[in-house]
């Protein structure tokens, strides 16, 4: 097997991209290659460009980054059938491996991976690419307009442009009419928010579910309704403290396989894909790949596990 080590050199410590290099280097028969990304969206071309110069042989693809990186890797990716993706986290926000719980920190060894298993985990799959944690539009993907605008903040902490941006959402964003299908039924109204997740967590600390099962063929919905700014922060804080009892007094909670979504009015809109944002949509329809992914974990980490530590 060949190992295909993508790294985004921009994710995490500026050192990272050369300490995985040079680690690689010493570890002994391993038959592997790296490739530096060159900018956001670089690793779908990237892999297209690997898997024909590598026609027929079998590779194993590390996704050396964060959420964003995943995504677009999982994206260059005609068929994921005969896939096997490992992710080796260096991003702002890895949310998905966060649904490991406590093996979470597995994943940051290297050489575990490496000699990993290989397990099937669910995706999402839409008619606007590929996500393996999340999709939602309303304040999430109005907070991730806003996030440039305050990235002049980090000098804060890492964090303060998506807290700014968050709080900039939930005050000035404004609900609209949606009519939305959660597998076979219909659901119309005025919406501030709506989500479905495969997995318990986005943002990087934000707990949408207590307990995940993330090859269950399942996704999380969350659809928050017209609500004011001042009953929505109560919400946030809860679902940065794990309280998920507490947010049915201010969403529908749900599950689903399947979900369509659009503007009532015909006009287009926008959603957040693990941190990506695409805008001009005019109709979202997105499902779960029950088992539809090779996912690579250090030897003996499972899934489906009861509520994380």
């Amino acid at each position: 097997m060949t190992h295909i080590f993508i790294i985004n050199p921009f994710a995490g410590h500026k050192t990272f991209a050369d300490n995985l290099r040079a680690k690689l280097n010493t570890i002994k028969n391993l038959d592997y290659f790296v490739f530096n990304t060159r900018y956001a969206g670089y690793e779908k071309e990237l892999v297209r460009k690997i898997l024909h110069i590598f026609e027929g042989e079998k590779l194993r693809f590390y996704c050396c980054g964060g959420s964003g990186t995943m995504r677009h890797m999982l994206n260059g990716f005609d068929c994921l059938d005969d896939v096997e993706v490992a992710f080796f986290p260096c991003g702002l926000t890895n949310d998905f491996l966060k649904n490991f719980g406590k093996d979470e920190s597995r994943f940051h060894n290297i050489e575990e991976l490496i000699d990993g298993d290989v397990i099937k985990v669910d995706y999402i799959k839409s008619n606007h690419g590929i996500s393996l944690n999340s999709l939602s539009t309303g304040m999430d993907s109005n907070c991730l307009r806003k996030m440039d605008d305050y990235r002049i903040t980090r000098f804060i902490g890492k964090d303060m442009p998506y807290t700014f941006a968050t709080l900039y959402s939930i005050f000035v964003s404004n609900p609209h009419e949606y009519e939305i299908m959660l597998d076979d039924e219909t659901i119309t109204g005025k919406f501030a928010e709506i989500f479905i997740g495969n997995g318990c967590v986005f943002g990087g600390n934000m707990f949408f579910a207590e307990k995940t099962c993330v090859n269950d063929g399942k996704a999380i919905s969350r659809i928050v309704g017209n609500k004011k700014a001042f009953t929505l922060l109560p919400s946030l804080i809860d679902l940065q403290k794990k309280k998920i009892h507490k947010l049915e007094t201010n969403m529908r909670c749900g599950e689903c396989s399947k979900i369509t979504i659009k503007r009532t009015s015909g006009a287009p809109f926008a959603i957040n894909q693990d941190g990506d944002l695409i805008k001009g949509i005019t109709v979202c329809e997105a499902e779960i790949v029950h088992k539809g992914l090779n996912f690579v974990v250090p030897k003996g980490v499972r899934v489906c596990e009861e509520a994380r530590e």
